[in-house]
């Protein structure tokens, strides 16, 4: 690693403990992805397609979330060693909100930038992830989304962690809610070799730490969410599976179930 890395690496390997300090603060409905972003790009040419899918078994009564399932397919694909271009298609199903239907959501666009590329032995590793999108409003009240996504991974022996410090926004000129703050966590241990699927267990954590700009007349809703995960390979299919719980003020003080599956899909 250079230098310029070294440094990157020192600056927001700097952040960590104090983002962890905040992750002690308390997602609100159940997001299409969810997912802590690790160290991985696509090799350049290389066009991959993953299955985020979600369902919330149980949730506060009345709520648009409960027995809510959403899909959303997302094809990445390298654009050279630095750059990686994704799309995502979002679709869903609610009782509360369509009926039970399949219905479409909206798109999204991202850009994913490392500055350099790590070497095998490199314990750090750093990125970025920029989305924006186009949202049905039943899906989010401005139409628009925007997140700057921030990417400190770690990789020593069987430990494979991340930390993504997110900054959601709107591209509404008068948004119905402020910028807002999120911190994601993942800790993972190797518990097999790659020769038998190279399965891992770990856990998740997914804090809304609140709005960007608090207005302490108007205090933003805060929650966590904790998943325990597995991720494992069957032949060239990838999985990421987890079970979590959502609560905090976003939630009435009412726990929310969440189960997640993100499909590797071989093309």
């Amino acid at each position: 690693m250079g230098s310029g890395s070294g440094l990157w690496a020192i600056g927001v390997r700097g952040l960590l403990p104090a983002l962890l300090a905040l992750s002690c603060a308390t997602a609100q409905a159940a997001p299409e992805e969810i997912q802590v972003y690790m160290d991985e790009f696509n090799d350049p040419g290389q066009l991959t397609l993953d299955v985020h899918t979600n369902y919330v078994p149980t949730a506060q009564p009345g709520s648009p979330t409960r027995r809510q399932f959403q899909a959303t397919p997302e094809w990445g694909y390298g654009i050279n060693p630095h750059w990686e271009a994704g799309l995502y298609l979002l679709s869903g199903s609610s009782p509360e909100i369509s009926s039970g239907h399949p219905v479409v959501n909206g798109a999204k666009l991202r850009f994913k930038w490392r500055p350099w590329i790590p070497a095998e032995t490199d314990a750090w590793r750093f990125a970025l992830n920029w989305e924006v999108g186009h949202l049905a409003q039943r899906f989010n009240p401005d139409e628009s989304s925007t997140q700057l996504k921030i990417i400190e991974a770690y990789r020593q022996g069987p430990w494979l962690g991340a930390l993504n410090l997110n900054i959601n926004g709107s591209l509404h000129q008068h948004p119905s809610e402020p910028s807002s703050i999120e911190l994601d966590g993942k800790m993972t241990y190797q518990i097999s070799s790659k020769e038998k699927g190279e399965w891992r267990i770990g856990l998740e954590r997914y804090d809304v730490m609140g709005a960007l700009h608090p207005n302490i007349n108007q205090p933003s809703p805060h929650s966590t969410s904790n998943f325990l995960v597995a991720d494992f390979s069957v032949g060239d299919w990838d999985f990421d599976v987890g079970i979590g719980r959502a609560y905090g003020s976003a939630y009435a003080n009412t726990d929310k179930t969440v189960l997640k599956v993100i499909i590797g899909v071989p093309i």
